[in-house]
């Protein structure tokens, strides 16, 4: 808060313009040079580069160097130069430390890294990386356990009535090709299929012989 004091005056810029409004005080008894000077060192250091207040500062200074023009408003009823620009610069001040002490109660936080910038390869290096991946493919067996095979390997475990969890088929895709054999299997009459209740242990049981391939029957 700017305040500005001599004779016959104390106070803000404020009571300074509603001394001059009132008859309290006549614009001839203010020292335009004092009046400049005592404004521009109540400015804060730490304000006198933001942007928002030279042109403010700027006016001051054009106000102290013709003092004649100072207090003379342009129209009547208008504000004297000096008072309006005092009051603004008052309120600015006031704003930016207000400004500049919420900013002080806030933790600094780091921005975000930046994102890694994408690999790049030229296509030279593509191909040789591709070399490898093509003989890796190339060396993966094909996969040739079917109904068929699933059968060849099931006829000779159901002896009997059997667990399904106890039949040799060891990962899911096994479990899951074999009861598809199974399916086939039932529907052509060839096994029983036992299971007292949804989710209960299923059972299987041959019907006769299970000698050769899975085929269509009566």
């Amino acid at each position: 808060m700017i305040r500005i004091a001599f004779p016959g005056f104390e106070g803000t810029p404020e009571a300074l313009r509603e001394a001059l409004r009132r008859g309290r005080l006549s614009p001839r008894a203010i020292p335009v040079l004092a009046v400049v000077e005592q404004a521009l060192a109540q400015v804060p250091e730490d304000l006198r580069t933001k942007s928002e207040l030279l042109p403010l500062l700027a006016e001051l200074l054009v106000l102290k160097l013709s003092p004649e023009r100072a207090l003379l408003p342009k129209e009547e009823g208008e504000e004297a130069p000096l008072v309006q620009v005092l009051v603004d610069l008052s309120e600015m001040v006031a704003f930016l430390e207000a400004r500049l002490e919420r900013r002080a109660r806030l933790l600094p936080v780091a921005p975000p890294p930046l994102p890694r910038p994408a690999l790049r390869l030229s296509p030279k290096s593509l191909a040789e990386a591709a070399k490898g991946f093509r003989r890796a493919v190339l060396r993966l067996p094909r996969e040739a356990f079917g109904v068929r095979e699933a059968w060849e390997r099931l006829k000779g475990a159901i002896r009997g009535r059997v667990a399904f969890q106890s039949l040799p088929l060891a990962t899911w895709g096994e479990k899951a090709v074999g009861f598809a054999a199974l399916l086939e299997a039932f529907r052509l009459g060839r096994v029983r299929l036992f299971q007292e209740a949804p989710f209960a242990p299923l059972y299987v049981e041959p019907v006769g012989l299970l000698e050769g391939d899975l085929e269509r029957t009566a």
